[in-house]
């Protein structure tokens, strides 16, 4: 189930409180960084994500016993700085919407600098997440939950398409109207029409298909594997 309203307006609370636990569990912790839907679609979100970046990792039961008797269910990614980064998929998730709650700021940004850009298979394997959640929705019987599984669908193709602009270019940057700005014409514009569309219209303003969802998610599909498979020739 989505975070309530009442999840949702004493979240700052819940936050702090839990920074304070996972702290006191353990000392060596350098960094606390809430990422993931909660950030950057709160009123979607399901659970929280915390990235801990410690020096010295405990055992897993550590951080879950800190997360006991939260309001709401918590996710702990623990992550030790001798490691050196993090993997591309939580670095990029990390990059691209986070919040760093407690902590070294230097210290999440080494882990994530340097990272290697996503390949543009990593993309492809993306439009298969998309597919998963269009499952997911069909399964689901809470209507609120359905839509948000709908709109998380069409939003990880817009991802995917992210992803490929990222591996043309050659860059770690994530933000979508940078990536826009650099790519060359006509990607520009088929990129632009996949933001506004995926992200804008169905993600952040909730505006679904009013006819047939599969179809209208099959046609976007193909269209972003072809905007991907083009990036790729052009590289």
């Amino acid at each position: 189930m989505p975070l309530t309203a009442t999840q949702l307006s004493d979240l700052p609370r819940t936050l702090e409180g839990l920074c304070e636990r996972l702290r006191a569990s353990d000392p060596d912790i350098v960094a606390i960084v809430q990422f993931g839907s909660s950030v950057y679609a709160p009123d979607l979100a399901c659970d929280v994500d915390l990235l801990v970046i410690t020096q010295r990792r405990k055992d897993y039961g550590v951080y879950l016993d800190a997360t006991l008797g939260a309001p709401c269910h918590v996710d702990v990614v623990p992550i030790e700085t001798s490691r050196g980064k993090m993997e591309p998929h939580l670095a990029l998730g990390v990059r691209t919407v986070s919040r760093l709650l407690w902590g070294d700021r230097e210290a999440v940004e080494r882990m994530v600098t340097g990272v290697p850009v996503p390949t543009f298979n990593e993309a492809r394997r993306l439009l298969e997440n998309g597919a998963v959640y269009m499952q997911n929705a069909h399964a689901e019987t809470d209507r609120v939950r359905r839509e948000g599984h709908y709109r998380t669908a069409f939003n990880t193709l817009f991802d995917a398409a992210r992803l490929a602009a990222m591996c043309y270019l050659d860059t770690e940057e994530t933000r979508w109207g940078e990536l826009r700005r650099q790519l060359p014409a006509p990607f520009d514009e088929r990129f632009r029409d996949i933001i506004n569309a995926l992200h804008g219209d169905i993600f952040y303003g909730g505006v679904l298909p009013l006819l047939d969802i599969d179809t209208e998610f099959q046609i976007w599909r193909d269209r972003v594997l072809q905007f991907i498979n083009d990036l790729e020739t052009a590289a």
